[in-house]
C-alpha cells in the first residue's frame, strides 16, 4: 500500500489554535476547496470543540486574496478533535464577523490520521436544494500499489445526477452511476468515502452525461492518473452559465501543492 504523507506542517494552527496537549490526539489533515460558483473570494477561521476561532487562516499564511472559486487549499495539519469553520471575507482583521452574514458550520469528529476536504458549495442566495452550504468529504489515504484511488463529486448545483465515465468512440463506460449534487457516487465497486481503486488512467477521454441518457454534458480529452496517485474530479459551474460554465475539476491529491494549493486544474 502507498501512503500519502503530509505536504504541510501548519505549525501556526497547532501552536496557536490547539496549542500543546498533553493528550496527544494526533493530527488531521484538512484542506478547503471553494466550488461555490457566485461566491466571492474567502478566507476562513477554524475552532476546536469548546475554544474559540483562529484565524484568518490563510491571512495567516500571507495569502491576502483568499481562496477564490475553483481554488483547493493544500492539506493543513491540526490536532485531532471536532471543529467549527467560519467563512470571513479575505480582507477580515479578525474572525468575529463571517461572509455575507454565513452560518458556521460544524466539520464532524475526525480521528487522528484523518485527511478531509471541506467543500463550499452551492449558489450564495438560493433557498432550494442549490443552497449553498459547506460539505465536508473524508479522503482516502492509501492506495494499493500500481493502482489509482479515484472520486468523483458532483458539485455543479442546478445540474441534473450523472454519469461519469470513458468514452471510447461511441462506447462509454460508466465508473460513477447516478451522481446526485453535492454528493459523490456509491454504485458497485465505490467504497464508504466514495472512491473507485482502479488501473492507471492514459489519456482517456471522460463524458459526464445526465443518468439515463446518452448525452454527454461535458467532455474531457486526454486525461491521465499515474500509478500510485489519489485523485479527486469535481463537477463545478453551472450548465448552460455564461460566466461560470459546467467544468471539471480535476486533483491529483498526492501531487506536490503549488504555493498554497492543490495541484487541481479546471478543464477543459
Amino acid at each position: 500500500m502507498k501512503t500519502r504523507k503530509s505536504v504541510f506542517a501548519f505549525v501556526f494552527l497547532v501552536l496557536a489554535a490547539c496549542g500543546s496537549s498533553s493528550s496527544n490526539p494526533g493530527t488531521i489533515h484538512i484542506r478547503v476547496a471553494h466550488l461555490s460558483p457566485n461566491a466571492p473570494a474567502v478566507d476562513f477561521c477554524v475552532a476546536k470543540q469548546g475554544e474559540g476561532f483562529v484565524g484568518p487562516i490563510l491571512k495567516g499564511l500571507s495569502v491576502t486574496g483568499g481562496l477564490a472559486y475553483s481554488e483547493v487549499t493544500k492539506y493543513l495539519e491540526l490536532d485531532a478533535g471536532q471543529y467549527t469553520a467560519r467563512l470571513v471575507a479575505p480582507d477580515a482583521k479578525d474572525c468575529s464577523a463571517s461572509l455575507a452574514s454565513l452560518p458556521d458550520y460544524s466539520l464532524p469528529n475526525l480521528s487522528d490520521g484523518t485527511y478531509a476536504t471541506v467543500a463550499a458549495v452551492g449558489v450564495i442566495g438560493a433557498t432550494d436544494a442549490t443552497a449553498f452550504t459547506v460539505k465536508p468529504f473524508v479522503d482516502e489515504s492509501t492506495v494499493p500499489s500500481g493502482k489509482v484511488a479515484l472520486r468523483f463529486v458532483h458539485a455543479s448545483p442546478g445540474t441534473p445526477a450523472v454519469d461519469l465515465g470513458i468514452l471510447s468512440d461511441s462506447t462509454f463506460t460508466g465508473l460513477f452511476k447516478d451522481v446526485a449534487f453535492p454528493d459523490f457516487a456509491t454504485n458497485s465497486g465505490i467504497d464508504s468515502n466514495g472512491y473507485l481503486m482502479t488501473s492507471p488512467i492514459s489519456s482517456v477521454t471522460v463524458s459526464a452525461r445526465p443518468t439515463g441518457t446518452s448525452t454527454d454534458a461535458l467532455v474531457v480529452e486526454g486525461v491521465s492518473v499515474p500509478a500510485d496517485a489519489i485523485a479527486s474530479v469535481f463537477a463545478i459551474g453551472v450548465m448552460g452559465s455564461e460566466t461560470t460554465p459546467l467544468k471539471a475539476l480535476v486533483c491529483v491529491d498526492t501531487a506536490a501543492p503549488v504555493g498554497a494549493l492543490s495541484a487541481c486544474s479546471v478543464v477543459p
